[in-house]
């Protein structure tokens, strides 16, 4: 069975698929990144296939359509493909041309999360995590999962920390990673959020006698970031700061941390990370830095979800170091989400109809 996987270079999305794929070793893999000639022309695509998604097109349209849209590199590179089964594409980006490939190559289209404003009725497979069920709970095609599948699993990480602990001559102290997002409408992590931080994981590291392992990500404001970085880089108890696309001498700098934490913290404003730090099989702390005040995002009904099946605990600033100190003596592991097998699995069953 031969795959497709179409990119739009965003982590968040692209890891999704690679999840998938990852499970199933019977595909053969290709991965392509989509790229359109301009922002316009990317939107106009989606408006167009929103419209009309239902109706039947020519090869000879949908590769007019297509070489208008993205750019050479990018279309010559859809022109070549031959034999497909199955082309997969998470977000909105590559949503319409997930459809319109597949129509040229008579393979399944499978998308993750829900793409706008194409919607997910024209595809063969949708894979949507909780926050978006309200919108298709009713539809045949769809494939539900609490978060969003993610290349994340206990076995794979384990089999790394063995190799790490080996390499890095790490100590046997309590290891804590903590997974900073940024910024979006519904919150964001300030300067005094950085400070806090910092106090609270110095003064557990010296109480607990844990080591802190960060890592920021691409949406990390600069500010805070530099903060960090001056209060906790290179001290005893943070032997790990790992800013976002700076070079590291580790294969993978984001999955070691996962890998070497007994118990991550990641900030609530990352509905990706929180799911895969989820997956992990390690204990989960998810940290609120919004206003009490402020309308809180549907991502948080599935945190409250996650909360409830025991899968993560929940806690603001205020409440982060008792948090710790829990997860860190208590004995009872954290149930894990498996949105990445379902996902497989709704997928084989799709290939099986045939």
């Amino acid at each position: 069975m031969r795959s497709v996987i179409l990119s739009d270079n965003k982590p968040g999305h692209y890891k999704q698929s690679l999840g998938i794929v990852e499970k199933m070793p019977e595909c053969q893999v290709e991965w392509l990144e989509v790229r359109f000639r301009r922002k316009w022309r990317d939107n106009l695509l989606r408006v167009f296939m929103c419209i009309f998604g239902g109706v039947p097109l020519s090869t000879s349209v949908i590769h007019t359509l297509l070489r208008w849209s993205l750019t050479s590199d990018s279309y010559n590179a859809l022109a070549q493909l031959q034999t497909v089964n199955i082309i997969l594409s998470t977000g909105s980006s590559v949503a319409a041309v997930n459809l319109l490939l597949g129509r040229i190559l008579g393979a399944k289209t499978v998308t993750c999360r829900r793409p706008s404003p194409v919607g997910v009725r024209y595809f063969d497979l949708a894979i949507l995590p909780m926050l978006s069920w309200d919108s298709a709970t009713q539809k045949s095609n769809v494939c539900k999962t609490i978060g969003v599948p993610t290349p994340i699993s206990p076995d794979t990480l384990n089999a790394y920390r063995e190799r790490l602990n080996r390499e890095m001559n790490l100590s046997d102290s309590p290891r804590i990673g903590l997974l900073l997002g940024g910024a979006d409408r519904h919150e964001t992590i300030t300067i005094e959020d950085a400070k806090r931080l910092s106090e609270i994981s110095k003064a557990v590291s010296a109480e607990m006698r844990a080591q802190i392992l960060v890592t920021t990500s691409r949406r990390t404001p600069p500010d805070v970031s530099s903060h960090l970085a001056s209060m906790m880089e290179q001290t005893e108890w943070c032997p790990l700061f790992i800013e976002a696309n700076t070079p590291s001498e580790l294969e993978d700098p984001y999955q070691a941390i996962l890998a070497l934490s007994d118990l991550l913290i990641v900030t609530a404003d990352s509905f990706s990370m929180a799911c895969e730090a989820a997956s992990s099989g390690r204990k989960v702390i998810v940290l609120t830095l919004s206003q009490e005040s402020a309308r809180l995002p549907k991502r948080y009904k599935v945190y409250e979800y996650m909360e409830q099946n025991a899968i993560v605990s929940r806690c603001r600033l205020n409440s982060l170091a008792q948090h710790i100190e829990s997860a860190l003596t208590s004995d009872v592991p954290n149930a894990r989400l498996q949105d990445t097998e379902t996902a497989v699995h709704a997928i084989r069953r799709l290939m099986a109809r045939n």
